[in-house]
């Protein structure tokens, strides 16, 4: 029987689409089982220590760092003992509803993928963020009509102070809002279609653009080609699979629209280093799956 990434009911139906806590990391937080969340969550980490994983990719624990995971991205850490932070828990209603920008979420550069989902906060802007975050504890804490509406509030003010982080970095300037706004259509279309089109050519048409634009300006944005930006999509997705599966890298090759298994393996090797299988034994190893 195939294995399943677990996936944490964190926010409840008819419950507060909110919590707000301090992260509790004693005695160490080794190695968890990869996991995700039914939720959008921000952690704020005041002490830093050992490596957090999102979607495979690893960021190390610093002092002053917020780092951000998506709604079914999955994620596990391997912490420390003085690792010490807060995490905030949240539905995407729950900001919208409570926010002056309406487009929080597809103006907001780590949920849209044009920006990294780790940040390095500098000692004004990390205690802005901590206020912030301790205001919203005293609130959860309360029997308040209007408390969903005010943490709402809150995540909205956080957002909106990070981004002004985020903004002002050297990577996201050099792109001009033409550019940002292409990005972000063209993530958007891989998003829903990577499966079925694997082509630059067949993306281009869609947003009707030149292929040779898309890639200069997907480039010029982000380093990476258009065409890196599919395959690291059908990559991660076959991650995620193989994780939580038994399915063979043949069956696995099918699935992600790959008429030839021996070219999806090589596929994989090439861009990972290692097979399906060895990279299913080695991540299932690491994080006890």
């Amino acid at each position: 029987m195939d294995k399943k990434i677990p996936s944490h009911e964190l926010i409840q139906p008819n419950l507060m689409p909110c919590k707000v806590a301090r992260l509790n990391f004693a005695g160490g937080y080794g190695a968890d089982n990869a996991h995700r969340h039914n939720c959008y969550q921000i952690f704020l980490f005041k002490k830093g220590g050992g490596e957090h994983m999102i979607d495979f990719n690893y960021y190390p624990i610093e002092d002053n760092s917020l780092h951000f995971v998506s709604e079914g991205q999955v994620h596990a850490f391997n912490s420390t003992e003085e690792t010490d932070g807060y995490v905030i828990l949240f539905t995407k209603e729950i900001v919208i509803l409570n926010s002056a920008n309406k487009f929080i979420f597809n103006d907001f550069p780590v949920f849209n993928k044009n920006a990294a989902p780790v940040l390095s906060l500098d000692k004004v802007m990390y205690s802005l963020i901590e206020n912030v975050i301790l205001m919203m504890m005293q609130e959860y804490a309360k029997q308040n009509v209007y408390k969903e509406n005010i943490l709402g509030s809150y995540i909205s003010i956080l957002l909106m102070q990070t981004k002004t982080v985020i903004t002002e970095t050297a990577a996201y300037k050099s792109a001009d809002n033409t550019s940002q706004e292409l990005l972000q259509r063209f993530n958007g279309l891989v998003e829903e279609n990577f499966v079925k089109y694997h082509k630059v050519n067949t993306y281009a048409d869609l947003l009707n653009v030149t292929p040779n634009h898309l890639s200069e300006i997907i480039k010029k944005v982000t380093g990476k080609t258009a065409g890196d930006i599919i395959h690291e999509r059908l990559i991660l997705e076959a991650k995620r699979r193989l994780l939580h599966s038994s399915i063979s890298a043949k069956e696995l090759a099918f699935e992600l629209n790959f008429n030839d298994p021996s070219y999806f393996s090589r596929f994989f090797k090439a861009k990972t280093g290692l097979s399906p299988e060895a990279f299913r034994n080695e991540i299932r190893e690491k994080y006890k799956h």
